[in-house]
């Protein structure tokens, strides 16, 4: 499969990637209920670590990041969530805490503001010290995948095969998007699973043929994926993203 991408589909497919994700903007804040905010030093010299991505995962409302500003500080606005996993990833740091959890007892929504700092150790080269699930990004406010065909670059519904590509194989490939998603020394794809599964829990296995940084933007990566042709006549699948015998949250994505 080979089709040749212009600038103009390039530009576009970014434009409507980070107007799918909500990055810490005032449009975010204002739908927000429930606020995390921060800073990220440096563990040795106290210095703001800028750059960093701050995933956090509700359980309700999906996925989102915010990314550390010059002084170190984040903020992530929420929607209605029970429970909300926090973390922070920069390419060749050690943050610590590794992981946050943020819940609510009894059930009820959280609500208001909550602080959580983390600190960093940087690396001259790439580490995998503590293996962690990948974050599986999702649009904004929502459980569905943040996905896109990789050659037509449009949102689901996905068909499971494509007529616009070239050559013979004409199965849709999708491109997931992911945070602390990272292949380090002697590491291939062959570490990586991504299952569907759909709403009579049958799974299935989704072909990873790609793994890459998306450009200009380091705590973001690309994994692109075959849809299996067994999926014909599935309408609504779950996907999750498995790596070092770490499972990402999952996310849903619609076929047609």
């Amino acid at each position: 499969m080979c089709k040749i991408t212009t600038p103009s589909k390039l530009f576009l497919a970014s434009a409507l990637l980070f107007a799918l994700i909500c990055v810490a903007s005032s449009v975010c804040a204002q739908q927000a209920t429930f606020t995390i905010t921060g800073r990220v030093t440096d563990q040795s010299t106290g210095q703001p670590i800028s750059g960093v991505a701050i995933a956090g995962v509700g359980n309700q409302t999906g996925a989102k990041v915010a990314i550390t500003d010059a002084q170190g500080n984040y903020t992530l606005p929420f929607g209605a969530n029970t429970d909300i996993k926090l973390r922070a990833y920069k390419t060749n740091y050690l943050i610590n805490p590794v992981s946050a959890e943020i819940s609510s007892p009894g059930g009820f929504s959280l609500f208001g503001t909550f602080t959580t700092n983390f600190t960093g150790s940087s690396f001259p080269f790439p580490i995998l010290v503590f293996a962690q699930p990948p974050i599986l990004l999702t649009e904004d406010s929502s459980l569905n995948a943040l996905a896109l065909d990789s050659v037509e670059q449009t949102r689901d519904p996905f068909a499971i095969t494509n007529d616009g590509y070239f050559g013979t194989d004409k199965r849709t490939r999708l491109q997931l998007y992911l945070v602390d998603m990272d292949l380090y020394s002697g590491e291939t794809l062959s570490i990586i699973t991504v299952q569907a599964v759909d709403s009579q829990q049958k799974t299935y296995n989704l072909v990873v043929e790609d793994l890459r940084k998306v450009t200009d933007t380091p705590w973001l990566s690309q994994l692109t994926v075959r849809l299996p042709s067994e999926l014909g006549g599935v309408t609504n699948i779950t996907v999750t993203v498995s790596a070092r015998g770490q499972t990402s949250n999952a996310a849903k994505l619609r076929l047609k």
